[in-house]
């Protein structure tokens, strides 16, 4: 319980920054989805975008971890790395959901103190550069791509290993894609729709 206080200081504190309008580089924000319900912080949303299929491999394209519920907004905010602008960056759920045809939200076999930790990490990193090298990962970096700072999230405060191939794939390389995030044994899905 000792390390919950500190983070809810620290939500308190980021509640404050107002998340930025999501918009896709890739593409339409058209798409519809019923907004999920029963979601926790910790849990994470993740998206499908055909346009990303030839750059991004598997199926999932997208990552976020949901931080927080702004009732001022009436919205979940997401954390996610994103690459234009280059940062990691608060969207609201709102905002990420219409940027895909098809959506889930995952949630991670672990405790609720590990979840709010995780959420914390990821505060952390606010701002921090996008990561171009999709091939590799690391926990402690000084930029992420969008699937590694989910991962790291979940890997610094001792959560489960969310990566279904951690070392090394052909399909994967070194790195976590959201697809392996996904397939993890250490995430099951709380939501799932497709308008595709």
């Amino acid at each position: 319980m000792k390390r919950v206080a500190p983070i809810l200081g620290l939500l308190v504190l980021v509640v404050l920054a107002n998340p930025v309008a999501a918009s896709s580089s890739l593409g339409g924000s058209d798409h519809w989805h019923p907004y999920p319900s029963g979601i926790i912080p910790g849990d994470i949303v993740i998206g499908h975008n055909p346009l990303s299929d030839l750059i991004i491999p598997g199926y999932w394209t997208h990552t976020g971890i949901i931080a927080y519920y702004d009732s001022n907004a009436g919205d979940w905010v997401v954390i996610e790395a994103w690459d234009n602008p280059s940062a990691v960056r608060m969207v609201y759920l709102s905002d990420f959901l219409k940027r895909y045809d098809t959506v889930a939200v995952l949630r991670v076999r672990t405790t609720n103190e590990i979840r709010l930790a995780a959420v914390n990490f990821a505060f952390q990193q606010l701002g921090k550069p996008y990561d171009w090298k999709w091939w590799t990962k690391e926990v402690y970096g000084d930029s992420y791509y969008c699937s590694e700072l989910v991962w790291a999230s979940y890997k610094a405060v001792g959560g489960p290993d969310i990566d279904a191939h951690p070392g090394f794939s052909w399909k994967y390389l070194w790195g976590v894609a959201p697809q392996e995030i996904y397939d993890d044994g250490d995430t099951y899905v709380i939501y799932y729709h497709s308008d595709a």
